[in-house]
């Protein structure tokens, strides 16, 4: 299907781009002719994935450096890429992370740093770039959120709540920008093979028929923003579970969500 959006010499941001989905985000929009700012904790990993994206697809990529889960963090990068006199046309903000054991066991400061991460640094960072877009009539944001948006998950109470809050949040801005030439679209994957599971503490793999790989995930969301959709949730097996989630009574599906959880040993304390 041909694209919608031309992202030939337009600017994007990446965040959470050194590795997973944010560095496959990355690989797609290099492809398609996107100049890029990248930005994670990595700084090694950032230049040689902006040094080969730049060599092999002929475009201009700019690695930052920046720990996004700090109070100062989305304010440095917006102010390095104000520097630059870019306009960002389009947003990727994939960087986040998980945790995984009974919340009373967890550690305090990690759980606080999850919500600065996966909420505070994504509302930062589209409010600071979405106005230059709606002035100038083009552009959007993609948020990546989870299928753990849609239910409450015990034992993963934070993360679930944290893209809850990603869901609807991308969700309500569709309505504002409506007419704006703007758009925006809530992501939401179901497992997917990263050092997302190893951060946070998994060690058993999910259900093997909802697994997709990185490409499969951004380019069927690639496609999916072109084309406008506010909420896309990849994979045939991802997408009848959150219409399940839909259909019973929340404190069921919680209690589901419980069971698996334990299954597959996803209850014990992690120590980050």
């Amino acid at each position: 299907m041909r694209s919608s959006v031309d992202y030939r010499g337009v600017w994007a941001l990446v965040t959470g781009a050194s590795s997973g989905i944010g560095e496959e985000f990355a690989r797609e929009l290099a492809e398609r002719g996107a100049n890029l700012f990248l930005a994670a904790r990595s700084g090694e990993r950032l230049e040689r994935l902006g040094t080969g994206l730049s060599r092999v697809n002929h475009v201009e990529v700019r690695p930052v450096t920046v720990d996004l889960s700090k109070p100062d963090g989305p304010a440095e990068l917006l102010a390095r890429i104000a520097a630059t006199g870019v306009f960002v046309e389009h947003i990727v903000n994939n960087a986040g992370f998980g945790s995984t054991g009974a919340f009373v066991s967890l550690d305090p400061s990690r759980e606080e740093s999850m919500v600065s991460l996966n909420v505070g640094a994504l509302v930062a960072l589209t409010r600071g770039l979405l106005e230059p877009m709606v002035r100038a009539g083009r552009g959007g944001v993609i948020n990546v959120a989870s299928t753990a948006a849609f239910q409450a998950v015990p034992y993963m109470a934070t993360y679930a709540a944290t893209k809850a809050f990603v869901l609807h949040f991308t969700l309500g801005l569709g309505p504002e920008l409506r007419g704006t030439g703007v758009r925006a679209m809530a992501l939401c994957p179901g497992p997917v093979r990263t050092g997302f599971q190893e951060a946070a503490g998994i060690t058993r793999p999910g259900v093997p028929l909802a697994e997709l790989t990185p490409r499969q995930t951004v380019e069927r969301g690639l496609a999916a923003y072109d084309r406008g959709e506010s909420l896309y949730v990849p994979g045939f097996v991802n997408g009848a579970q959150v219409a399940l989630t839909k259909l019973l009574p929340r404190g069921l599906v919680s209690w589901g969500a419980a069971q698996a959880m334990r299954r597959l040993g996803r209850t014990g304390k992690n120590d980050g």
